[in-house]
């Protein structure tokens, strides 16, 4: 590959993000539509009188607790969405950029949390059952944390590459 290829090369490659932002758009949208679905089902068809205002609130907080985590991964989705938009316009190695993943790592951890921790036992709680910190472990909660936790390790990298590049500005 000549000197002149390169930045041909790298130009496609950044503009082929975009394609990841508008993937991340749809499954944000598919996901934000099974979760309003959720809790429409669980809320919507209840009509809101004096008498009842209490059960339906309490029926749509709850509705919302449980989908508490999906509406974390939303959030992270957005994350990416914006962050590969930016990309694929050449904005690679910047501060916000950092941000970006610094919050969707955090986001996937804390959405692994909200699932097998938070949800759980916010529940147990309000149901009556009441019994302490409740740990609902699974595969796809550790593989959440897991990837958050990647995602946060790499942000450390995309941090140096951002510190030479800034560097690299400043000499030039």
């Amino acid at each position: 590959m000549t000197r002149t290829d390169t930045p041909e090369t790298s130009t496609a490659a950044l503009r082929d993000t975009s394609w990841l932002a508008v993937a991340a758009i749809i499954v944000l949208v598919m996901m934000l539509g099974s979760v309003v679905a959720d809790i429409a089902g669980k809320v919507g068809a209840t009509v809101v009188t004096q008498e009842n205002w209490k059960e339906v609130l309490q029926a749509f907080l709850l509705a919302l607790l449980v989908n508490t985590p999906a509406l974390i991964f939303i959030g992270v989705l957005g994350d990416f969405a914006g962050l590969f938009s930016r990309t694929g316009e050449g904005e690679v190695f910047t501060t916000r950029n950092l941000k970006t993943l610094r919050s969707a790592g955090s986001g996937l951890i804390w959405a692994a949390a909200a699932s097998a921790i938070i949800v759980p036992t916010v529940l147990s709680w309000t149901t009556g059952d009441g019994r302490g910190f409740i740990w609902h472990l699974n595969d796809l909660a550790l593989g959440t944390a897991a990837m958050g936790a990647a995602i946060l390790g790499l942000s450390h990298v995309f941090a140096e590459g951002l510190r030479i590049k800034t560097d690299s500005d400043q000499i030039i």
